[in-house]
């Protein structure tokens, strides 16, 4: 089960086929990968775009203000068999999220109706057998006011662990913005992920004003109920820390089901860490789990990762927590700046990762957890002559670590890589960025990564430097350029030792006689049976699919 690219979110490696050759020469792919290059045919512009896969094969469906166009894609190499267009949205469509279930895809998109201020989510359902439209769409959501949160973002989904029960939360715009005063509603709707069809549904004011009350993440469990995680701050307490960086702060459980609203005080015990980032959700054996980063002291360091297991009455089970080795972090870096880490712990200083987020969490059926992270910031420059401000994006160092079954750690790991593209560069753009990376997050961009699982290994994918494919422990990375070629590279993981491979994928610059354009991660799908496929751009107007079979 994958939990969401959500509220919160894990990545080592080197063996490469080949040497760093000249421009002229061919660089030859990993054994562990083969690949078909499909016929071109005509690009779908759009503003959203979505994959997944059945039988083998690929469906898209691409989506813009007001039409949507399904694609099928089918055999070895991967054809378009058929391709529909459906221009009967209406005005002021706004895609929020999509997700798939045993026979069809829904998506989920907004409308504003401005004359009777009312906002509606509405669902339409994708048949992955015809790669059509089941029907017209059905409006599951009808909310009087506003909800806050912009373009496709107002909806959020979250999915119990047996993927039955789908949670459908916003939350509404309040009347007061004394934040002292207003309490906030947050609208809970559950639905049966077969059909789509509401099972209970409701608007809950929160038990305390937004001064005192933080919701960190939700969750929904297999029977329907929802689970909120918060933070409270004590009586007669506004600030968050006190001087010596304790919190003022409980944190809450609130449970709710159809029948009513439950608040549980769940004084967590972290054992003096400072959680960074965290995710909320069912786990094995109906329980709620945490799990994420924390630091050593408050900051933007990251110094390990954690999991708690709670009951769903609050009661806390275990809390385990697992530091980030200095070894691991001075891999991958300059011998001078390995050697400046070193001083740093001889004098007694913390050190960790910086800037990382947690990106992917997956949650296996024997209740081992994988995590996959990646180092991202971004750097403005603000010209004081123009007045023109430009913003660096940088996507580096990737974490991977692994809990197994009983909760210790089986291996963690890091995974060189370094990224960067501007505000200025080609072809960098992106639907929506809000601090926290989510599922829009730089959809038409080719950085960050793309993870893939076969049977025995995880498969972390991205565009890398040419000059990387074989790195010494103690050399930095050269840096990829958005927009400059590159090689779509891949690391494995073995699921249970944790032995890391860098493979060599296929050269963007010359796949079987064509140069890849508007490659992005997110354009990858896994098409089961160790294999997976990716769309790209050949210009002349022109996509092709291509389809890559894992010699596992």
């Amino acid at each position: 089960m994958k939990i969401k690219n959500l509220a919160t979110l894990a990545f080592i490696g080197a063996t490469f086929v080949s040497s760093v050759l000249a421009q002229d020469e061919k660089i030859t792919t990993s054994k562990e990968f083969e690949y078909k290059v499909g016929e071109p045919y005509p690009v779908v512009d759009a503003a959203v775009k979505s994959y997944t896969s059945r039988d083998g094969g690929v469906i898209s469906f691409k989506m813009n203000s007001r039409s949507v166009t399904i694609q099928k894609f089918s055999g070895s190499p991967l054809g378009q068999e058929s391709s529909k267009l459906y221009e009967d949205f209406p005005n002021g469509t706004v895609y929020e999220d999509d997700i798939e279930t045993e026979d069809f895809v829904y998506l989920l998109y907004s409308v504003w109706d401005k004359p009777n201020k009312v906002e509606q989510l509405y669902v339409r359902a994708i048949n992955l057998k015809t790669g059509e439209f089941e029907n017209e769409g059905e409006r599951i959501i009808s909310v009087a006011g506003k909800v806050t949160g912009g373009d496709g973002n107002k909806f959020k989904l979250a999915t119990s662990f047996d993927n039955s029960k789908l949670l459908v939360r916003f939350r509404k715009k309040p009347e007061s913005r004394n934040d002292k005063v207003n309490k906030d509603v947050i609208g809970l709707y559950v639905f049966d992920t077969k059909g789509m069809k509401q099972s209970w549904g409701k608007d809950v004011e929160m038990p305390y004003t937004e001064a005192r009350m933080d919701n960190i993440d939700y969750a929904i469990g297999s029977n329907g109920d929802v689970f909120i995680l918060s933070e409270v701050m004590k009586d007669g307490e506004t600030r968050k820390f006190d001087r010596d960086g304790n919190p003022n702060f409980d944190n809450q459980l609130i449970a709710i089901s159809e029948s009513g609203v439950e608040v549980n005080a769940s004084n967590i015990n972290v054992n003096g860490k400072f959680v960074t980032q965290a995710s909320f959700f069912e786990g094995k054996n109906d329980g709620l789990m945490i799990a994420g980063f924390y630091g050593n002291k408050r900051g933007i360091q990251t110094d390990g990762i954690f999991y708690c297991s709670l009951a769903k009455d609050g009661t806390q089970s275990d809390f385990k927590s697992f530091e980030i080795p200095l070894e691991l972090i001075k891999q991958y870096m300059s011998q001078r700046s390995q050697e400046k880490l070193e001083k740093k712990e001889d004098k007694g200083k913390d050190l960790g990762m910086t800037n990382m987020v947690l990106r992917d969490i997956l949650i296996h059926d024997d209740g081992s957890i994988f995590f996959a992270a990646e180092k991202y910031y971004v750097v403005s420059h603000t010209d004081t002559k123009t007045g023109t401000t430009t913003y660096d994006y940088y996507f580096e160092e990737m974490l991977a670590a692994k809990l197994d079954k009983n909760g210790e750690l089986a291996y963690m790991k890091k995974l060189p890589k370094r990224q960067h593209s501007s505000s200025g560069g080609s072809g960098f753009g992106f639907v929506s960025f809000s601090g926290f990376i989510g599922a829009n997050f730089f959809r038409n961009s080719e950085l960050s990564y793309k993870l893939v699982e076969s049977k025995d290994n995880y498969y972390i994918m991205f565009l890398d430097n040419v000059k990387n494919l074989e790195l010494a422990e103690n050399k930095v990375p050269a840096r990829h350029e958005q927009g400059r070629g590159g090689f779509l590279t891949a690391y494995q993981l073995n699921k249970e030792s944790g032995v890391v491979k860098k493979l060599s994928i296929l050269d963007t610059r010359d796949a079987q006689s064509y140069e890849l354009f508007q490659f992005s991660p997110k354009r990858i799908v896994e098409l089961g049976n160790n294999e997976f496929a990716v769309e790209c751009y050949i210009k002349k107007k022109q996509d092709i699919m291509i389809r890559i079979k894992i010699q596992d």
